[in-house]
């Protein structure tokens, strides 16, 4: 009985290994298929990088987000490690979009935050960088030219 119970046992790891690598590869083979598709469809086309470029300033919004592209659902890829972005043809758009924070309230506590969404009006050309942040203090969603060399913006000062 005991030697069935060890043989059931060797061949149940078996089973959840081969299993694991499956879905691994799976995982894999389905994030190349959509890294090409996505490379081969926007060769031509402006990246928008959605992180925070003024890293530690409390007054910009940690999460951004283009929801839609004129109507269409947006889909990300991550450009660089912790930096999301989005493909955006040459022309002119009607985005939407949204920004996610937290505070602290009242020791450990945190609060949520959310702005938008919102519809911003843009024009990009082949081959350029856009940031897009969130000011909380202004309310305003910036969407600016950058430097995919220089990812953050320093503090003045």
């Amino acid at each position: 009985m005991s030697e069935n119970h060890d043989a059931l046992l060797y061949i149940l790891r078996i089973v959840g290994f081969l299993f694991a690598v499956c879905c691994v590869w799976l995982i894999y083979a389905r994030q190349k298929t959509k890294m090409k598709r996505l490379k081969a469809a926007n060769q031509h086309s402006a990246i928008v990088l959605l992180h925070k470029r003024h890293a530690g300033n409390i007054d910009y919004a940690s999460i951004n987000a283009i929801l839609h592209i004129d109507g269409l659902r947006a889909e990300t890829f991550l450009y660089a490690l912790g930096v999301p972005a989005v493909y955006l043809a040459p022309g002119k758009h009607v985005i939407e979009v949204e920004a996610h924070w937290s505070r602290h309230i009242r020791g450990r506590r945190m609060k949520d935050y959310q702005a938008g969404p919102s519809m911003i009006s843009v024009s990009v050309e082949s081959g350029e960088y856009w940031s897009l942040e969130y000011c909380i203090s202004k309310d305003h969603f910036t969407f600016e030219r950058c430097d995919p060399k220089n990812l953050f913006v320093r503090k003045a000062g």
